[in-house]
């Protein structure tokens, strides 16, 4: 296993050591948060989405790129521009360095944070973690692009916590906070709620009216009020800094990248309906076994399976938004070690399986660079859902 790490290792570093040109002359898409903080800072928060004012930014902080005929969009909500604000004081690529070490201190943070509740990482040292974490291709993705899904790890892991402490409103104020991706956090506390985990729902709703209010006070209700039309029109135009649906590693990206060329308003049907029948056989499947709070499932199988589907499901997923999944490797692991300890050797073994593929860089690469067709990874999520939601039928009884 350690030569496997080193190995993913040793590629990323080569890797990012090849491309810090590009990282210094503003492609990655660290640029688009760094533009929206310059904006802030600047007293511009009503021309936040102004994809015009947005490239005039970008020009003047990171300089004109030849491949790049207009703005690298910002498209998330305004009060996530907030968190870089700090940044746009600096240059460009110190900006982006500082970010990522924010991030290797929010990977040493969920490292800490997950050791209280998940018995297996007390077992390897906090470092082994973080290294490990970093062999994953997804992570790495992030560190390349300077992007914002380690941060959202970071509260989906505090969450976590809080919900196995049955802290279950702060739990709800957590997920709030990483709203700036609403695709991912909706479905999980959709779920959440429904599981009658309702105080937590509540938490969630009160800080993402406060979240609201503050997009407000940052943009104005007009910009507000223009997010969605905006974020919609650059999601579904690739030309516009968007990235093609049928490449995404999710269920749209999947069926809209499917051999036979669906007609995008037919697929995009398809996915939708593909995605509430997946959304209802998870809610099913965890349910079976007893309703309300007083006899949950198991907390790991609902917290893993509410992430994996939420990237599955989500109708605009990147490959650096799988680091997410870092939590349902974690929980998936810890639970497999009880299940083998408690039944049988080996018992469990199928719903950790479907995760392999996901650990295999080249693997990626290949999908990513020569082939373009990463939204086949879409196909061991679905085979991981399936197994996990047959875990929590046929769930044995053992120890938390």
């Amino acid at each position: 296993m350690r030569i496997f790490v080193a190995g993913m290792l040793c590629l990323h570093l080569f890797l990012f050591i090849n491309l810090r040109e590009r990282i210094k002359q503003g492609y990655p898409d660290f640029t688009v948060y760094y533009t929206a903080a310059t904006l802030l800072r600047a007293g511009l928060g009503h021309q936040l989405y102004d994809a015009n004012v947005q490239y005039e930014v970008q020009k003047k902080s990171v300089g004109s790129i030849a491949s790049r005929q207009g703005a690298l969009p910002y498209i998330h909500p305004p009060f996530e521009a907030l968190i870089f604000l700090p940044l746009a004081y600096l240059p460009y690529p110190q900006a982006f360095a500082i970010w990522d070490l924010l991030n290797m201190g929010a990977l040493l943070g969920l490292a800490l944070l997950l050791r209280k509740s998940v018995d297996t990482l007390r077992l390897i040292p906090v470092w082994e973690f973080v290294i490990a974490s970093l062999a994953f291709f997804p992570i790495f993705v992030c560190f390349l692009q300077g992007q914002d899904s380690i941060l959202l790890l970071l509260l989906c892991g505090l969450g976590f916590n809080a919900l196995k402490k049955k802290a279950n409103l702060l739990a709800g104020c957590w997920f709030a906070l990483g709203m700036f991706k609403f695709q991912f956090m909706i479905p999980i506390v959709l779920l959440a709620g429904i599981w009658k985990l309702r105080r937590a729902a509540a938490g969630f709703v009160v800080v993402s009216i406060v979240l609201v209010l503050i997009s407000v006070g940052l943009a104005g209700w007009e910009s507000l009020l223009r997010y969605p039309a905006f974020a919609l029109q650059i999601t579904n135009a690739p030309s516009l800094g968007g990235v093609a649906a049928e490449f995404a590693p999710n269920l749209r990206g999947l069926i809209l990248g499917w051999p036979l060329h669906f007609p995008r308003t037919v697929g995009s049907a398809v996915a939708l309906v593909s995605s509430v029948l997946i959304f209802g056989s998870v809610l099913v499947s965890t349910t079976m076994r007893g309703r309300g709070e007083s006899q949950p499932e198991r907390l790991e199988l609902r917290i893993s399976l509410a992430v994996i589907v939420s990237v599955l499901i989500a109708w605009q997923t990147n490959m650096h938004d799988l680091s997410l999944l870092v939590l349902p490797l974690v929980l998936m692991a810890d639970y497999y070690r009880h299940a083998a300890e408690s039944v049988k050797p080996g018992s469990g073994l199928s719903f950790v399986l479907p995760a392999l593929p996901l650990l295999i860089s080249p693997l990626w690469l290949v999908l990513w660079i020569s082939k373009g067709v990463v939204n086949l990874m879409a196909v061991p999520l679905l085979w991981w859902v399936w197994e996990i939601g047959e875990e929590s039928l046929r769930r044995p009884e053992f120890p938390s």
